[in-house]
Order: C-alpha cells, then structure tokens, then sequence
C-alpha cells in the first residue's frame, strides 16, 4: 500500500473511465458486525448511495456477500426489479444471469447436497451438545458457527470443535472470518464472480470493497492500473487501500458518486 497515489486520486481516476463497476461486500463493509447477524443493518444512507450511483450512466453496481441471496435481499431492502446485482453465497447465487452463468461450474451438486446435511447435522449436534452459546446460520451451500460476543475462550473452543467436524466431511471449505466459521460445500468465490460480473459490464474501473479472509480472492483478481481495492479494518491484505470502518465506507461511497456524477457531466 506504499508508493501509490492517495486513494481520493484513485477513486478519481476510476470514476473518470468509460464504466465503473463498484462491488462491495456487506457485512463489516456497509453494515457494521453485530452478535446477531440478523441483526445487522446497513449504515445510514449506505443503501442510498448505492443506488444513486447504479443511477448514473456507465456505472454498475454489486452487493456481495457470504449470505444466501434471500437473506442479502432482505437484509440490504434492494428490491427485484432495481439494477443493483446481488451476489449471495460467496458467487454460487447471484441476482444477474450473466454471473450465474458464468459460476455453474461451481454449482452444488447432489453429492455436495448429501454432505451438506450430513455437515448440518452433525454442527447442530455439536453446539448443543458442547457450545450452547454458539450461534448456528444455515446457508443454501454452507452451516455458519457464530462466535461474536463470547469469551475468547469460549469462542475459540467452539470454533476449533467445528473445525474438526469438517475434517470429517472430505470437500468441505472451511472459511475462517471473524469471530465465525463458515464450513461449505459451495466451490464458487466472490473473486470469481465479482470478475464474471466485470467481464459482463465490460468494466473498464472494478472497484472492491470488503473486510475479512474471503474477499481476498477479490482483491487478488483486481490489479488492473484503474481497479481500486479497499480493506475495511485491520489485518493483512492484498487490497491496494485500506479504511478504517464503515462510516468510513459511507464516506468513500458518497465521494466515489460524486466523482462519478462529476465525470459525468464532464463527458
């Protein structure tokens, strides 16, 4: 992150190219993280900064995120017929054709089904049998053990017990995040389908933003000279910037659509 030019330049710069595509991850990004993830909700004006800017010409704009598309939808209020994608599930479910289509390669199969209940199982059994105070999420292609809010301790037991149930279930993806561990049969990633989206837009700028382990396949896949990767926090990266939080995020939102809008009325 050393060397290059201040991200306000580079928001700039993007904004100023033929098509923008601004992706974002959603939890840790617009909404902050909470012990419910139910519970989470986006900042104040995030959604609506989105959407003014899936309003300008040449712009294109994603939602991404761990969340099977239903709950995303829910949790975001981006209706059906708005021109917002969603991408749900790591890039196994997506709102646009053009990116299911391109990820089929990674769709569930019936064997990956079988494993899944069995993993659902035997996750359930688990966390009520020795780790009542864990949270269990089920997804379309994966269970979630949520540890946010216990003691380090407490936390870090049940993650580690979940971790070796996987061990049973060969083809199991295990995925790390905070204070959560996601096990999941889904062979797809949000690089892969945030750069199928890209593909589809002709995107000349790609723009990503997210928080923990499972955007970096995104920021790997994102070095062209006008993408512009953000890490939200702290921790390693392979992002070329980083911001602190989510305000911080609102922020970068509003300033990237009035580059944007600025770019337009210049054009």
């Amino acid at each position: 992150m050393k060397d290059q030019e201040p991200l306000e330049q580079a928001l700039a710069r993007a904004a100023a190219t033929a098509r923008v595509l601004v992706a974002t991850d959603y939890d840790g990004v617009l909404a902050p993280l909470v012990a419910d993830p139910m519970q989470a909700t986006p900042l104040p004006g995030t959604i609506e900064t989105l959407r003014a800017l899936a309003a300008l010409p040449d712009v294109h704009v994603a939602v991404v995120s761990g969340r099977d598309l239903g709950t995303l939808r829910t949790l975001t209020g981006i209706g059906e017929d708005e021109p917002i994608v969603l991408i749900g599930s790591h890039g196994a479910e997506s709102s646009s054709e053009a990116v299911r289509e391109a990820m089929e390669a990674a769709a569930v199969t019936p064997d990956d089904e079988v494993t899944l209940t069995e993993l659902r199982s035997d996750i359930e059994a688990l966390v009520k049998e020795h780790h009542p105070l864990a949270n269990v999420e089920h997804k379309s292609a994966a269970v979630v053990v949520h540890v946010r809010g216990l003691p380090r301790e407490t936390g870090d037991a049940a993650i580690a017990d979940a971790r070796r149930v996987a061990l049973d279930h060969p083809g199991v993806k295990v995925l790390k995040g905070k204070s959560v561990l996601e096990l999941s049969v889904s062979h797809a990633d949000k690089g892969s389908a945030v750069t199928a989206l890209g593909r589809h837009v002709d995107a000349v700028a790609r723009l990503y933003l997210g928080d923990d382990v499972t955007d970096e396949d995104a920021f790997t896949r994102m070095r062209r000279p006008d993408d512009v990767t953000v890490k939200v926090g702290t921790g390693s990266t392979a992002a070329r910037y980083r911001v602190d939080d989510e305000p911080a995020v609102a922020r970068l939102l509003t300033q990237l659509h009035d580059a944007c809008a600025a770019a337009h009325r210049a054009g």
